[in-house]
């Protein structure tokens, strides 16, 4: 069956690779960079050396720092103003997937006429959106490597994601030391977030020659390294390893979507601020336990990788597909995430909503491996609830 494969125009990888941020910057033919961020890292002053590279190579630049964690369609639209009003010719996004999904659609309201939710879907953008650069300063998200942006829905609530070829980076820069100071917490939740991305690609029906390796290598990346980031923080060898697996995870995720995990995910109730990375780590065990029947022989895979052994000729591929869920769970456990929505403050009157809401989900369905119906969904729900 034919395909296409999509993904970010330009990629510089490498500890210091900061530096490069303004003569990029040129080569978008800008001279005027609207810099996006979070107000919990401009606090920290995280961006301070990409604005002291900026400056130095002639660069005006703004700051933008009211990126949202859990980004409205009302956020989307102040960050479009600010660049209008700064009058930028580039956006560069800087933090974790809520700082990039905010700049990437932004730029396409610099183009597009809005308002954002305009654009809910797929392939609704109709003009290219302004050049844009991405810096990641967690590795989890991919959404440096993405063509998507996943906003809140403040009308029908939960989240739901615009997705163009237009939202794709002209740059994007890898560079690990900037992950450093990251927390632990956040380096456990945006690191699984990471491999869920490649391991839902991996096994779902889009997935591609293409994308299975991207997202094989991804998995091996960031399976072999989050214990060892999560446990050192400066560890920047792990740092590296896991910046560039969430890369290419995004790669292949960018081409073939998510699944089931993502549906349910991003579809729990927003006034429980459940930050992205850990919605999606608490509904991975019982959604790989659902699917693994449905392609044991990447989940067996899967499997292996997360035991840190291959053991093909040891096991049956069954066998080993049925312990993916019980891997899952001890790698959370290693990472201090506790599984069970009761411990986030989702209550159980909840449930059928966002079942309703994860059933609707069909860009994300339409990948997975096992077709699930709003009964199946609502089940999981309500039997990992409390754990």
């Amino acid at each position: 069956m034919p395909f296409s494969h999509f993904t970010v125009k330009k990629i510089v990888h490498g500890n210091g690779s900061i530096k490069d941020a303004a003569k990029e910057v040129k080569s978008l033919k800008g001279s005027r960079a609207l810099i996006v961020t979070d107000p919990g890292l401009a606090k920290l002053n995280v961006q301070q050396p990409l604005e002291e590279v900026l400056t130095a190579g002639s660069i005006a630049w703004e700051l933008f720092a009211k990126a949202e964690l859990e980004p409205s369609m009302d956020s989307i639209q102040a960050c479009a103003d600010a660049a209008k009003d700064f009058k930028a010719d580039v956006l560069i996004g800087f933090g974790g997937g809520s700082a990039l999904d905010t700049t990437k659609a932004a730029a396409v309201l610099l183009s597009n006429e809005g308002p954002i939710d305009k654009y809910f879907g797929m392939n609704l953008v109709p003009n290219p959106s302004l050049p844009k650069i991405l810096i990641p300063t967690t590795a989890g998200t991919g959404s440096e490597m993405t063509n998507i942006s996943v906003l809140a829905d403040t009308k029908n609530g939960g989240k739901k994601g615009v997705v163009s070829e237009h939202m794709y980076a002209d740059v994007v820069l890898l560079d690990a030391s900037l992950t450093v100071g990251l927390p632990p917490r956040v380096t456990a939740m945006t690191g699984v977030d990471a491999f869920v991305h490649a391991m839902e690609s991996f096994c779902g029906i889009a997935a591609t020659p293409i994308t299975d390796a991207l997202n094989l290598a991804a998995m091996k990346m960031v399976g072999a390294n989050i214990r060892q980031a999560y446990a050192n923080g400066g560890n920047l060898a792990a740092r590296d390893a896991m910046l560039y697996g969430s890369a290419l995870a995004g790669m292949g995720f960018g081409n073939t979507q998510n699944g089931i995990i993502h549906a349910v995910g991003t579809t729990l109730p927003v006034e429980c601020h459940i930050p992205h990375g850990l919605a999606i780590a608490i509904c991975s065990p019982f959604s790989v336990g659902f699917n693994y029947i449905a392609n044991p022989d990447k989940y067996a895979t899967v499997a292996d990788i997360l035991r840190g052994e291959d053991r093909v000729g040891m096991m049956s591929v069954l066998d080993r597909a049925a312990d993916v869920e019980a891997a899952f769970r001890d790698l959370l456990r290693d990472l201090d995430i506790k599984t069970g929505l009761a411990h986030y403050k989702v209550k159980k009157e909840d449930l059928p909503a966002s079942a309703d809401r994860a059933f609707a989900a069909k860009r994300l369905l339409d990948n997975n491996p096992r077709k699930a119906s709003r009964d199946q969904i609502l089940a999981l729900l309500e039997a990992n609830f409390e754990n």
